[in-house]
């Protein structure tokens, strides 16, 4: 027997129930600071920006916005998307496009701000790749396909001449994590790959005696193109609606954590390795090694919205769907 599929709730009817609740005083309790209260969880992305997330949480300022918060990983985008679906993740890290996708979807997604601006290499054995035009004829490993990685490398070929469809061969695998062993194992000339993967890859490379090196910073390419500078607003934090409407204290409190916390990391990338590791499932030194490639600068999603829209538009050149085919409205950014 099938289980009969129930419309779903009209979001704004929900959130204005949840302000009336508000203004009632009968919103559930934000934070660990009465009886039955539930801490917020701010859930990193598993990956390298996460150092300053869970450095955030614990700052006196997130902690005294939101009593007993705390840090934890969403694993994959099933998890993400789910938990943002049931209202269960209020405030978590995810990348620019995705919480665009989520907001004109209707899910009523918020960008609060961008902290990584960048964490894409072409990684190479053969020191006479220097330049994009030197990719000409070569096997390129990549994952993630018709993703952001993908399609920033495309668009990068694509602006330097090269038609990724005949002047290279794209070979893409599934996932970072089955790119490294492959490509150490001799499988394509160059791949294309994120932090903290392109560190890992490094230093295995190292350990085994095999040339690595990175070629070239995506980053860099794309803002050389674009003339905009090596800014890409790749990850940042994202709120639910409700959480922007109902506790806009915390909301303001989350990103000035994150300012203070993406200098402290800058400026003590070992000892944020070490505290973020063991949460990311990754050894400390691969953290602290990637700190310095992923251009974190935290900035607020309405400062950097020029910067977003330009993006997304690139994306939407080759893949008009990977924001739900629009940029978002004003109310998307935070700030």
């Amino acid at each position: 027997m099938s289980v009969p599929r129930l419309a779903p709730p009209d979001r704004r009817a929900v959130l204005r129930g949840l302000a009336g609740m508000a203004a009632a005083g009968l919103a559930p309790p934000l934070a660990a600071g009465g009886q039955g209260a539930d801490p917020l969880t701010l859930w990193g992305i598993p990956a390298t920006p996460s150092a300053v997330f869970a450095r955030a949480v614990a700052s006196g300022t997130m902690q005294a916005a939101a009593p007993g918060a705390r840090f934890d990983v969403w694993k994959s985008t099933d998890q993400m998307r789910a938990g943002i679906a049931s209202g269960r993740f209020r405030l978590f890290a995810t990348s620019s496009y995705a919480a665009a996708n989520f907001f004109n979807r209707g899910a009523g997604t918020r960008m609060v701000n961008v902290v990584s601006w960048g964490v894409l290499y072409v990684m190479a054995r053969d020191e006479t790749i220097t330049g994009i035009e030197d990719l000409a004829g070569r096997k390129v490993l990549l994952s993630n396909k018709n993703e952001a990685p993908d399609l920033l490398f495309r668009m990068v070929l694509g602006w330097a001449g090269l038609d990724p469809a005949r002047d290279v061969t794209l070979d893409y695998v599934g996932s970072p994590a089955e790119a490294v062993p492959l490509f150490l194992a001799g499988r394509a000339d160059v791949a294309v790959m994120h932090e903290p993967a392109a560190t890992a890859a490094l230093m295995r490379a190292a350990a085994a005696g095999v040339p690595l090196f990175r070629a070239l910073d995506v980053t860099e390419l794309y803002g050389h193109y674009t003339g905009r500078g090596p800014r890409i607003p790749q990850v940042g934090l994202a709120a639910s609606a409700e959480l922007v409407e109902t506790a806009p204290a915390v909301i303001a409190a989350a990103h000035a954590a994150c300012v203070e916390a993406g200098a402290w990391v800058r400026a003590h990338p070992q000892a944020a390795g070490a505290a973020a590791g063991p949460a990311l499932g990754l050894p400390a030194d691969i953290v602290a090694r990637s700190l310095p490639f992923v251009h974190l600068d935290v900035t607020s999603a309405r400062e950097a919205r020029a910067d977003i829209e330009h993006y997304f538009q690139n994306l939407m050149a080759l893949a008009p769907g990977i924001v739900a085919g629009r940029l978002p409205e004003a109310d998307f950014y935070w700030g």
